[in-house]
């Protein structure tokens, strides 16, 4: 799981707002998930924003 932070720049943007993506697999090949979240979001505590 990774977290990106939506820059500052985007229509969208709001603080500590930003994409938590998954990579998946399965037999056809690679894929991601993306979900918008808030950093603070429970249900991404393992997350932490890039540097």
């Amino acid at each position: 799981m990774q977290f990106f932070k939506i820059p500052e720049t985007d229509l969208d943007f709001e603080a500590g707002k930003g994409d938590c993506i998954r990579e998946r697999r399965d037999q056809k090949g690679r894929f991601w998930l993306s979900k918008p979240v808030f950093e603070t979001d429970p249900g991404c505590e393992e997350m932490r924003p890039k540097p």
